[in-house]
């Protein structure tokens, strides 16, 4: 059976053929408007629990900051085809994408919802569960980050949902079970676009709505189990990265330590989060994007691993979690994919 990039490979050939001289194109790259997507369809989906294997472990492929701009152009369909051979190579238990999936769309070709296609196709030819959750561009035109998580409920393996009466256009949480036993939990947060509201903060921040649901998520896996370790999942960097870049242990030789945050990177205004993270105790991994380093990094600060992935172009993460591990050292293991 011929595999989905074949295909798209040549589709985009019968496409080329037609550029300049028919509006077949212009038409497939028409920006691809999605907006008021969320007004009809509702985000509210019911998520499947996901399981281990016999022994009690977990994996994650995380991409990020794809930023997809028409699903067409070559060096989409060169992120597209290095995560399908990753998916196939690993078939991880979940992929994640980590924010900035969608550029801007402010220049040149784009359709926002054919690269919504495009990437949801990818993971439903696979069978592969994936989660989203939104960066910085991901909302910014043709569609929020509400309408896209509105627009992705309609594929089986994708996992995203939206509080509806929360801040942010994606926060969910996903749990994880070795057979009838709940081992732990996933959250996905959003960490918002831009403030404009304040020139002292380029970046968006987690508001005081999202902080006390993310709170009330936790407490309610706590109630459910005294022992479960949760991973979360963001875009962008809360204070606490800086301090693991300065203060933090190697997650191990070889593997490259946080880089100490810019002030470009600087959201004080996330220190809420990472109040909640320190008061809970079991939140042991806080992974993001957004920051384009020049390879994936991690540290070890105060028995949680924070760690920064890379643009999936250059090279994505494989984690892995040991769920029957005593301690938050001990639980996750980090490998770079190329």
């Amino acid at each position: 059976m011929r595999s989905f990039f074949s295909i798209l490979f040549a589709v985009l050939t019968a496409i080329a053929s037609f550029f300049g001289t028919s509006g077949s194109f212009k038409q497939l790259v028409n920006k691809g408007d999605i907006s008021g997507y969320a007004e009809t369809v509702s985000a509210d989906k019911d998520l499947p629990d996901l399981y281990t294997d016999e022994n009690g472990d977990f994996t994650v492929l995380q991409f990020s900051d794809t930023h997809f701009t028409t699903g067409l152009s070559w060096t989409d369909i060169s992120t597209l085809r290095k995560m399908e051979e990753q998916i196939t190579e690993y078939k991880p238990d979940l992929a994640v994408i980590s924010g900035d999936m969608i550029n801007d769309g402010d220049s040149g070709p784009f359709n926002k919802e054919f690269v919504l296609q495009t990437v949801s196709e990818l993971f439903e030819e696979h069978e592969q569960y994936w989660a989203y959750i939104p960066g910085n561009n991901d909302g910014l035109n043709y569609g929020s980050t509400e309408d896209i998580a509105a627009y992705l409920t309609q594929y089986e393996h994708c996992l995203v949902a939206d509080e509806k009466e929360v801040s942010g256009g994606a926060q969910y949480s996903v749990d994880i079970y070795n057979g009838d036993k709940f081992v732990h939990s996933f959250i996905f947060l959003d960490t918002m676009d831009y403030d404009d509201d304040d020139a002292e903060h380029i970046y968006g921040y987690v508001h005081e709505d999202q902080v006390k649901w993310c709170e009330n998520e936790i407490n309610s896996k706590l109630n459910k189990s005294k022992d479960i370790g949760i991973s979360v999942f963001i875009h962008e960097n809360t204070p606490n990265f800086a301090k693991a870049a300065l203060e933090g242990e190697a997650y191990k030789d070889g593997y490259a330590e946080l880089e100490e945050m810019s002030e470009k990177y600087n959201i004080p205004k996330n220190a809420p989060l990472d109040e909640l993270f320190k008061n809970a105790g079991c939140v042991g991994l806080l992974s993001m994007g957004h920051s384009h380093p020049d390879q994936c990094r991690c540290s070890f600060y105060d028995n949680t691993y924070y760690h920064v992935t890379a643009q999936t172009k250059k090279m994505s993460t494989l984690i892995t979690i040991h769920t029957s591990a005593e301690n938050t050292r001990e639980m996750y293991d980090f490998e770079i994919i190329k």
